[in-house]
């Protein structure tokens, strides 16, 4: 499928393997869902420069955390040229 000049694979039916690890899985079901951890994470990160002054022992957690997510959400972006993997999952945990 073709959105604005980019290609939308759904990694179970295409057969690619691409190295996609890092970034958080939705609610237990083995996905990863690009657009909410996209959005998730940056709540994370815009709560860290507002009140990173008051996490005190956590920051280094939080910054692990958004760096995790956001690892992946760049090799998402950038491990196939003109391609976004917004939806990631394992075939042999789903089936």
């Amino acid at each position: 499928m073709k959105i604005a000049g980019l290609t939308i694979l759904v990694l179970l039916f295409c057969g690619f393997q691409v190295n996609l690890v890092g970034g958080y899985y939705d609610a237990g079901d083995n996905v990863k869902f690009g657009l909410p951890m996209a959005f998730t994470t940056t709540l994370l990160a815009w709560s860290v420069i507002e009140f990173g002054s008051s996490m005190q022992n956590q920051i280094t957690n939080a910054e692990a955390a958004i760096r995790w997510s956001t690892d992946y959400l760049l090799k998402a972006a950038t491990a196939t040229p003109d391609t976004l993997y917004v939806q990631v999952s394992m075939h042999n945990e789903i089936l």
